[in-house]
């Protein structure tokens, strides 16, 4: 029997430089050949992906309930966009072959390289030169040479690591996410009790997760718990009573329909169709005969 070669290769590596940990929570590393066309599907989440890719054509629709990029082969030698903030589900299709590399950030890490508004950022094709103005106008091709993921990643951590300034994240933002994360098992809790935890007005606390994590607060909070049940729905075994009285939802009802809005599909479904890629990314292949080799 022949043994089917794989449409698309994907690598995560991690950072190695304990500082870099803080603000990149791993490196992303796609190739693929050929006309074959690859689907997949991942879920709204509160970090940051830098999209760079070689030789590709991206056209990235998100308006309404539309929330997809296509991609096709290009003549452009390098494009980079900023993919999140997502409120519905992703979907990417490629239909030709693919060289990229995607640098997830942690929430508000991305401050700590740049003060670039975040509209400038997601609405450029340029989003690695926007952030970095790099004086090596052959960095980008440096990193592309490399076939190896490995080299790519420790070049690319060199580079960031040039480039952070931590200082630019403010501190009660850092309390703010510090306390979202050691409370996330609560499943929801009002805007008003993170207000005061942080002793700051609404309006402040609004203004430092605008600015600095280009979303409002309760957008946020609604999609830390949306991230929960989902690593519940894949992790935990729970039924979906359970799965909704243990993220704070109102009901069932309540829980399948934010589950709806958030993926698309419902918890039964996602239990069946998602798959994890290194106990990091959590995503659907619409190829039923799709193979992912590491």
């Amino acid at each position: 029997m022949s043994r089917k070669v794989p449409l698309m290769q994907s690598v995560i590596i991690q950072p190695q430089n304990q500082l870099l940990k803080k603000y990149v929570q791993y490196f992303l590393f796609f190739r693929k050949s050929g006309a074959e066309t690859v689907s997949y599907t991942t879920f709204p989440n509160n970090n940051l992906c830098l999209a760079i890719y070689k030789q590709n054509n991206v056209d990235y629709i998100n308006t309404g309930n539309t929330n997809s990029c296509i991609v096709r082969a290009g003549s452009q030698n390098y494009s980079s966009r900023l993919y999140g903030f997502h409120k519905t589900a992703f979907h990417a299709n490629i239909y030709d072959s693919l060289d990229q590399i995607c640098i997830i950030f942690y929430p508000s890490a991305i401050r700590a390289f740049t003060g670039e508004a975040y509209h400038n950022l997601l609405n450029s094709e340029e989003v690695f030169e926007c952030i970095f103005h790099s004086k090596n106008t052959f960095l980008l091709e440096e990193i592309f040479n490399h076939d190896n993921f490995s080299m790519r990643a420790a070049l690319l951590e060199q580079h960031l690591f040039k480039n952070l300034h931590e200082s630019i994240i403010p501190g009660k933002l850092q309390e703010a996410l510090h306390y979202i994360s050691q409370n996330s098992h609560l499943g929801s809790f009002k805007i008003e009790e993170l207000s005061k935890k942080l002793s700051i007005s609404d309006a402040t606390l609004f203004r430092l997760f605008t600015t600095h994590l280009g979303q409002n607060p309760k957008s946020y909070l609604k999609t830390v718990r949306f991230r929960k049940a989902l690593h519940d729905i894949i992790h935990s075994g729970q039924s979906l009573t359970q799965l909704a009285y243990s993220n704070e939802y109102y009901d069932q009802s309540h829980f399948i329909h934010d589950c709806k809005s958030f993926s698309g599909y419902s918890p039964k479904q996602l239990m069946r169709k998602i798959s994890v890629e290194q106990n990091a990314l959590a995503w659907i292949f619409n190829n039923e005969e799709l193979r992912m080799k590491n």
